[in-house]
């Protein structure tokens, strides 16, 4: 007897198409800033966020992507300006994804990030509802970056579009330091020729304090250790070859010797091409600062530096007299961060831990004052033992993230910290990232 096959009916109906997007132009009157730096406006009881307009502006837009609970649309013409509207200075400002600001006057950049940071303040302290703005550290609202990431493709060198994959070919950069744009400028068209117009490739650029500019590329397929060699000679100086990484086979390495990050007039990092350093030297140099005024080391006294890196802010604590102990993950940048330490006599003891899981987390019983500076996850799991301490009194919070910083602070305050000060650091001008620095207490 055969065995009688029964077919199950898979058939699915054909999705109904998209409705044509309006092309109708709005005319829109801009009430705020979203924290991405576009207008928001609202329209048929939805808001719509319009790139590059400013609040108390009356716009011509269009929409590009209409979403259940909001609208976005792109900016086809200014109407009404605002007052504080300026002419960007970048050719490919609004093409280029690296800058959302330009249009903006610096000094209502700054009053904007405040007012970001005096929100987050707000909601996770009832002791931080005041008017008043937390102050803010900033620098030059140009030419303050000492390293970039490009990429390259299809012949392009350059930065990625925005909301795209697509590159932007850039020669000169605005927010880059003088000898960055000057390799640029140089060294293109001899990087170009070496991958050819086919490759996919990353290109970081890195400046020392002595002006020295490190270039490495990682590209796809094999290194070819006599094109390499090619190209290092064609670079021009302060520009040199330091390596080649590809996705298949040996690298090739150029001149190694470390390049080196002032994070004060008197102390340096060694660092190579790849490490995380803070773009923004002068920025960073003053947070530093801050940092040390609030935590106030004193001689002989254990400071605990979670998400140390390199030693960013452990050198300045250990320089001051205290013991510190730095703990990240990375066995081969801690093994330097411990050379450099050694190297100036200073009493830091360098640990690797995964900071994200809390099982790996050791807090010292003898330190009272901690400071952390995460990436953009925040520190959720290292907030939640630093709230259950019962030996810690200090926290010192550097954030590149308000949402996760918000998160976090509203973890400590259940722990019994109170916010006792906060400062804003405008470590990017021309884009809407945030860095802060928020000073802790237990009650």
């Amino acid at each position: 007897m055969s065995k009688q096959r029964h077919h199950i009916n898979t058939f699915k109906p054909a999705k109904k198409p998209k409705p044509a997007l309006d092309t109708a132009v709005l005319k829109l009157h801009i009430d705020s800033l979203a924290d991405d730096g576009r207008g928001v406006a609202r329209h048929d009881n939805k808001v719509v966020f319009v790139g590059g307009a400013l609040p108390n502006e009356t716009v011509d837009a269009q929409y590009v992507r209409r979403h259940k609970r909001y609208d976005e649309a792109t900016l086809l013409a200014v109407s009404k300006p605002a007052e504080q509207r300026v002419d960007a200075i970048c050719p490919v400002y609004q093409r280029c994804g690296g800058c959302q600001l330009q249009h903006l006057s610096y000094p209502s950049q700054v009053s904007f990030k405040q007012q970001r940071l005096q929100r987050v303040l707000a909601a996770a302290s009832a002791n931080t509802e005041s008017a008043t703005l937390p102050a803010a550290i900033t620098g030059s609202e140009f030419g303050y970056r000492h390293r970039a990431r490009l990429s390259y493709h299809n012949g392009v060198l350059g930065f990625k579009a925005q909301a795209s994959h697509n590159l932007v070919g850039v020669e000169n950069c605005p927010l880059l330091a003088a000898e960055l744009n000057a390799v640029l400028s140089q060294s293109t068209a001899a990087i170009a020729e070496f991958l050819g117009d086919k490759a996919t490739a990353e290109v970081v650029l890195s400046l020392s304090d002595d002006g020295r500019v490190a270039l490495k590329i990682k590209k796809e397929g094999f290194v070819y250790a006599k094109r390499s060699a090619v190209l290092a000679d064609k670079l021009v100086a302060p520009a040199f070859l330091h390596s080649i990484e590809g996705s298949k086979g040996a690298a090739w390495r150029g001149e190694n010797a470390p390049l080196r990050y002032p994070v004060s007039e008197a102390l340096s990092l060694p660092f190579q091409p790849g490490d995380f350093t803070q773009v923004n030297i002068a920025v960073n140099q003053q947070m530093i600062q801050q940092c040390m005024a609030w935590l106030k080391p004193e001689s002989g006294e254990l400071i605990s530096d979670y998400f140390c890196g390199l030693g960013n802010f452990s050198l300045a604590l250990a320089s001051a007299g205290a013991r510190v102990v730095g703990v990240d993950v990375g066995e081969a940048m801690l093994r330097r961060a411990s050379q450099q330490a050694k190297a100036l006599g200073l009493a830091i003891e360098y640990r690797n831990a995964d900071l994200f899981d809390a099982e790996n987390i050791v807090l010292d019983v003898t330190s009272q004052k901690v400071l952390l500076d995460p990436p953009r996850a925040g520190a959720k799991a290292l907030c939640e033992v630093l709230a259950q301490s019962k030996t810690v009194q200090t926290i010192v919070y550097v954030s590149c993230d308000p949402a996760t910083l918000a998160r976090d602070l509203a973890i400590l305050q259940e722990g019994g910290f109170a916010v006792a000060d906060a400062v804003m650091a405008d470590m990017f001008p021309q884009t809407y990232h945030l860095e802060s620095l928020v000073h802790l207490t237990r009650n």
